[in-house]
């Protein structure tokens, strides 16, 4: 490569055990499988990628026809899908990069669109999270003014807000992201100075700032469950407490990363070989959060189910009457639902 290209733990090109050494300490060398890491990589963005577009496609249908409910909260999911089908169709990029060895063949436009569009998705999936814990707090505390015209009109201004400020946090990773080489060409950050400042960034406002208003806000929502006098609130508060550690098992890996990706000036050479060999696939694995979000924050709940089996059964039944003439259905027969 030609070009003076800025190192940055974006490609596995330059995760190897010299960089963050010097002198004697780069006797740390040692052998770390790429190979097996980048089909490993690639399988996790493909299973992703199949089993999270079904998933949120079902997920926009149902809530979009759900819109009418009075559970306002369902906007914060909704929104939430937007984002993770967003992430999730921007996937193949991610699958070829990892083929042709992290090399870019998309052009400099998409190198710059395909990180902006990335941190967009990330901050604003994650929130909408935080907005609905939240949310479910001020509902489960107030439950008499949670459902108001006035509250109905905040929320979807707060979705406006989300979006915007994700766009914002997002733009600076369009200006400083940029190709470099000529024959084989890679798409990183143009400087170690912006690479450190936008991870910074990340960091703080992707899981440092939303960390404590999801812990806090969700403890305190399962607390008011487990006071109440609901039946059913043992389970509530699992999948309340779930909403915590979910949250925890799809970001952390990659944050802590991240974060030691930033201060790889004072770890050892073994350390910050690990740091750089692993970052692709915690990247990777953050997408996790697009598969296991519909599930558990719409396929868990009853009202859900309900919803989409009923509009599966009236799909099916209208196709049914539209190929065949002959056949009548009753009203009656359009209603059953099946609830799993």
């Amino acid at each position: 490569m030609e070009d003076s290209a800025v190192p940055t733990p974006n490609s596995s090109l330059y995760a190897n055990a010299s960089m963050g050494c010097q002198g004697d300490s780069c006797s740390c060398l040692i052998e770390l499988n790429y190979r097996a890491l980048d089909n490993a990589t690639f399988i996790f963005y493909l299973f992703f990628l199949i089993v999270g577009l079904i998933e949120n496609i079902i997920v926009i249908w149902i809530n979009w026809r759900m819109k009418e409910s009075k559970k306002e909260s369902n906007l914060y999911i909704f929104n939430m899908a937007i984002a993770d089908m967003g992430a999730i169709l921007f996937i193949p990029l991610r699958m070829t990069e990892t083929i042709y060895n992290y090399r870019w063949i998309w052009g400099s436009f998409m190198c710059k669109f395909d990180s902006f569009f990335y941190f967009v998705n990330l901050y604003s999936s994650i929130f909408f999270l935080a907005c609905f814990s939240v949310d479910k707090y001020f509902s489960l505390g107030y439950p008499s003014q949670a459902q108001g015209s006035r509250e109905r009109q905040i929320r979807r201004m707060v979705c406006v807000c989300v979006w915007t400020v994700a766009v914002i946090l997002s733009i600076p990773d369009f200006i400083y992201n940029r190709l470099f080489g000529t024959v084989y060409r890679f798409c990183f950050f143009d400087s170690i100075v912006s690479a450190y400042v936008l991870d910074s960034f990340s960091l703080l406002f992707g899981f440092v700032i939303p960390l404590p208003v999801i812990v806090v806000s969700n403890v305190f929502t399962a607390r008011a469950v487990k006071d109440s006098s609901d039946t059913q609130s043992r389970g509530t508060c699992k999948i309340i407490y779930a909403y915590i550690i979910v949250f925890l098992l799809c970001w952390s890996p990659f944050y802590i990363i991240l974060f030691l990706y930033l201060i790889d000036q004072w770890l050892s050479c073994f350390m910050t070989s690990l740091v750089y060999f692993f970052y692709d696939l915690a990247e990777c694995l953050t997408f996790s959060h697009c598969i296991i979000n519909p599930i558990l924050f719409n396929f868990m709940h009853k009202d859900f189910r309900h919803h989409l089996a009923t509009n599966v059964v009236k799909y099916t039944s209208k196709q049914h009457v539209e190929e065949s003439d002959d056949v009548s259905i009753s009203s009656d027969t359009r209603q059953i639902v099946v609830i799993i």
